[in-house]
């Protein structure tokens, strides 16, 4: 009997968590290329739930980014969770494309992994990956947000936005990840104070003990941050000197990549 009462327990778990599912799904299939934005009440209405189930189904998705909430107009857009299955549709098989030889060259030249990420909605996202033969092996799959100032293209991508921006990124809560993660608002300003003036972002173990990497930002022909490239690899392959000779070459692959894309620096230097 005891068995009997738990198996049944577990199924009306089961079917109430499929019922969940089954609800958000609905929300999410109501955005579309002509439906791209909704507010709580056109969710409501359109999905057929009730006003409050439909504020905790999109809470509930936006918790896991799936939706974004636009503060300005009040109206839920496709988040970043939803770029591993539609990156590539997305608009970034262009760019992977040009990206790729950069990046089999620079892990030809590292002899690490290096991964590309874009910022989508305030987080950095991985796109592609080049994984090389040593036994370690980046655990991102494509799509994955990658986080955001617990890593080094989270740092690159935060550090060039506006001083508003950057307030508004500083005064919200960071985890703390790791004992090596940056939490205090203070010293992450002059993290990033040092990320734009050096063109050169780290992770020393902040997002995961025993991982490191260094990135830098690539540029389109108008300037704009559009990407990140990044070497990643243990912390035991990543002393002084590694650190060094991974920067400098992270450096100057997005400088060939940028200059690549049609930009020049204020000095006229391509880079």
């Amino acid at each position: 009997m005891a068995g009997r009462a738990k198996s049944q327990t577990n199924d009306q778990g089961d079917a109430s968590s499929v019922r969940t599912l089954t609800k958000g799904l609905r929300v999410l299939g109501l955005f579309d290329e002509k439906h791209r934005e909704w507010t709580l009440d056109q969710l409501a209405e359109a999905s057929g739930l009730p006003r409050t189930t439909a504020h905790r189904m999109a809470r509930t998705l936006e918790d896991a980014r799936y939706l974004v909430l636009e503060p300005d107009t009040n109206r839920y857009h496709l988040g970043p969770a939803m770029l591993a299955g539609m990156y590539l549709s997305a608009g970034f098989a262009e760019l992977v494309k040009v990206t790729r030889p950069y990046l089999e060259g620079l892990a030809e030249e590292t002899g690490e992994s290096v991964t590309l990420a874009v910022e989508v909605d305030g987080v950095a996202v991985g796109v592609d990956k080049v994984a090389t033969s040593r036994p370690f092996q980046p655990s991102m799959a494509l799509g994955t947000i990658i986080g955001d100032l617990a890593n080094s293209s989270g740092k690159i991508f935060c550090a060039y936005k506006s001083p508003e921006e950057r307030r508004r990124i500083l005064a919200a809560a960071h985890p703390q990840l790791t004992q090596f993660t940056i939490t205090d608002p203070e010293k992450l300003a002059e993290e990033l104070d040092r990320v734009r003036r050096d063109g050169i972002a780290f992770d020393i173990e902040e997002r995961t003990l025993g991982i490191c990497g260094v990135s830098a930002g690539v540029r389109d022909q108008a300037g704009a941050l559009i990407a990140s490239i990044s070497v990643v690899l243990p912390t035991g392959r990543f002393g002084p000197a590694e650190r060094t000779r991974h920067a400098e070459a992270v450096r100057s692959c997005s400088a060939r990549l940028s200059a690549f894309l049609g930009y020049s620096d204020p000095n006229g230097r391509s880079r």
